[in-house]
């Protein structure tokens, strides 16, 4: 199944864990403002929060194409 952008290349784990952090970043960068602070710098983490979560929904990282990476486990060829 291939992604608008391109094959995917991000697995379930990989996944989980940029949805989780993307969450984490919005809630720093839009909710909880007073941890960081800076308002320049809330909207930057909060932007981020929104793009880790994209590109997780869309299973793909264009930063991996770049290194030809791919976190989608293979099967194994065990019987």
């Amino acid at each position: 199944m291939a992604s608008f952008f391109g094959k995917r290349n991000m697995g379930r784990l990989d996944q989980s864990i940029r949805i989780a952090t993307g969450l984490v970043m919005m809630y720093l960068g839009f909710i909880n403002q007073e941890v960081i602070g800076n308002l320049t710098i809330n909207i930057i983490v909060g932007f981020f929060g929104i793009i880790s979560i994209l590109f997780a929904y869309m299973a793909f990282c264009p930063i991996y194409t770049l290194g030809n990476v791919s976190t989608i486990r293979k099967p194994s060829d065990d019987g």
